[in-house]
């Protein structure tokens, strides 16, 4: 998975869906969520309100032992996913039962913590209707034409008729890797990315919401040590890619975002530079 087809996704998002389509796209890619539990995570199960939110008073106690006492690693939680039964979209618990923690890099960590302060939503990422993402039909409706590129449309006239739209936008570039292909693909490439760095298995699988079947799944544990790991990777990953896009990588909107992610970006750039420089230069 190239990062830099990543990031022209979540460029793409921005302009069609806004701030929550761009941060949308980098969580899938730096945490390997399904689509669905991203449909489903409510605020009090993200960086920042996570772990202090938790309603199970065991769990809460020991999340922030470990990643806010013990050393601080912002995460994600992942309690839910969102699918239609009956009928009736309802909150189930994730695929195989894999509730997990996911340890995030900091800049996503920054990302989730404007997201969060830019909207009152019970839901990180609500659609552009501001419903759950899960009713957008959004493999239809968002996947396609953040993936497939778009031309610039045109206001539609005040009297109707054919042609035009109400809702005009700047057009933006085709992402070939993911043309006419399941955004799912992104949470293929974070496991190839997490194997790439050389992380444990059992690390790894975890992080999935998979299992480890016989003995080896029996022995083996998560530790803080291999969260760590995993976290200064992905922010290892990000810089590398700031550092060489430069300018090439801010972001844009054709209308005012809640936040102000260009300096963001602009910040991003100058703190990857800084140190990618080697001490004496």
């Amino acid at each position: 998975m190239d990062i830099t087809d990543v990031h022209q996704l979540a460029l793409n998002a921005s302009v069609f869906w806004g701030f929550p389509g761009y941060v949308f796209i980098l969580t899938m890619a730096f945490t390997g969520m399904r689509p669905a539990e991203l449909y489903a995570l409510r605020r009090e199960y993200a960086h920042p309100t996570w772990p202090a939110s938790d309603l199970d008073d065991e769990q809460r106690e020991e999340s922030i032992e470990r990643y806010l006492v013990e050393q601080t690693m912002p995460a994600i939680r992942v309690q839910y996913q969102h699918q239609w039964k009956a009928s009736v979209l309802t909150l189930l618990p994730p695929k195989y039962d894999s509730h997990r923690t996911l340890v995030i890099p900091r800049f996503l960590a920054e990302l989730l913590e404007m997201l969060l302060d830019s909207h009152d939503s019970e839901w990180v990422f609500p659609s552009i209707n501001d419903v759950p993402l899960a009713k957008a039909n959004f493999t239809y409706r968002y996947r396609g034409k953040i993936a497939d590129g778009r031309r610039t449309s045109t206001p539609r006239s005040k009297g109707g008729g054919r042609g035009g739209t109400w809702r005009p936008l700047p057009g933006w570039p085709t992402v070939k890797a993911y043309a006419g292909k399941r955004l799912y693909l992104l949470r293929h490439g974070h496991r190839e990315w997490i194997d790439e760095d050389g992380h444990s298995r059992v690390a790894v699988e975890s992080r999935m919401g998979h299992e480890i079947a016989g003995v080896e799944g029996t022995y083996s544990n998560v530790t803080p040590t291999m969260e760590r790991a995993i976290m200064d990777s992905l922010q290892a990953r990000w810089q590398g890619f700031v550092v060489t896009s430069g300018a090439d990588s801010l972001p844009s909107s054709p209308k005012p975002l809640p936040v102000d992610l260009l300096t963001w970006m602009k910040g991003k750039v100058s703190a990857a530079q800084v140190s990618n420089t080697p001490s004496g230069s």
